[in-house]
């Protein structure tokens, strides 16, 4: 469990993977956030960017609220003086987990969305997310 807003190492997909390292960039009254401002020259609209936020249940909804998500711009830096945006992937995902999941149930749910979205796999979806195509 990251406590205290450790690091996160994100390892790419790279012929030589690179482990991108997101340090904390907490910004007050806002979910858990990290960027990766090593890549895109430190630019700072090329910061790759992950949050987090939970969200206790509300109303008698019995509900937690977990939402990730994280955005990747693409920046052209052929001018270094002039660097440009040419956009940006974005994933956003969020669990609603019912207040009578046990830990070990909520884990294995992370673990089996974690092992769905793998690459490399005939049986994972990853390859067919990254690729664009549907599996038949």
């Amino acid at each position: 469990m990251i406590t205290n807003m450790a690091n996160i190492g994100l390892v790419d997909k790279a012929a030589t993977p690179v482990t991108h390292q997101f340090t904390p960039t907490p910004i007050p009254g806002t979910p858990a956030r990290w960027s990766d401002k090593e890549h895109n020259n430190g630019i700072a609209i090329g910061f790759a960017v992950v949050s987090l936020k939970v969200t206790e249940p509300v109303n008698g909804n019995g509900l937690y609220r977990v939402s990730i998500n994280a955005s990747f711009p693409k920046v052209n830096m052929s001018v270094p003086t002039n660097p440009v945006l040419l956009g940006t992937t974005r994933y956003k995902g969020e669990f609603t987990f019912p207040v009578e999941l046990t830990l070990q149930e909520r884990k294995d749910v992370v673990n089996m969305i974690y092992s769905m979205i793998a690459q490399g796999s005939a049986s994972t979806l990853g390859d067919n997310i990254a690729e664009l195509t549907l599996p038949y």
